[in-house]
């Protein structure tokens, strides 16, 4: 089993950070999702936290031999997520779908204002992989590689995110500079 943990902190607000999040697919920084679905939506009328079930299609680039094994190169990942916006956070765990019997990747993302400087958001990423023993020697190898592309696109994630996030404060400002000023 290989596990990963990492942080960042995103130097803009958790409203426009966890807007970004909504948005963040389709992205030129990562390919690899070619599809979101959002299968439940629900607002809980008693605390006003929004959960949300999406299908997420991901297609890999992998070697021939991993491609043959498997039968492809695309999997599916079941995201589950609450925004609670009292407490300011966005909780998500996802699990992977897709040959989840040879291999298990579960992630935890959690995004909420630093305490610090309330103008910025943490964001702490962990997730738990785990070849089947039925890999048997092939168990620590399929770990590695898997870890090693879960570090890949995290990072390219978050590249990912801060290209959105800036979108979202161009669109602020265009739509800022079209709108007549209250005052007048």
């Amino acid at each position: 089993m290989r596990l990963f943990e990492a942080s960042h902190v995103f130097k803009h607000d958790w409203a426009t950070v966890s807007l970004a999040n909504w948005r963040k697919y389709p992205n030129d920084k990562t390919p690899h999702v070619r599809h979101v679905e959002t299968l439940n939506q629900e607002v809980d009328e008693a605390t006003g936290i929004l959960k949300t079930e999406r299908l997420i299609m991901v297609k890999q680039n992998v070697p021939t031999l991993v491609r043959k094994i498997f039968g492809g190169d695309t999997s599916y990942v079941l995201e589950y997520s609450e925004v609670d916006p009292a407490k300011q956070t966005l909780v998500m765990q996802s699990q992977n779908m897709t040959f989840s019997n040879l291999l298990s990747v579960g992630e935890h993302i959690t995004y909420m204002p630093d305490p610090e400087n309330p103008a910025h958001t943490i964001f702490t990423q962990s997730a738990q992989l785990k070849a089947s023993a039925a890999l048997y020697r092939l168990a620590n190898k399929v770990e590695d590689m898997c870890w090693n592309r879960f570090k890949d696109n995290a990072h390219v994630g978050k590249q990912g995110l801060e290209q959105v996030v800036f979108k979202i404060l161009a669109e602020r400002q265009a739509m800022a500079m079209t709108m007549p000023s209250i005052a007048e």
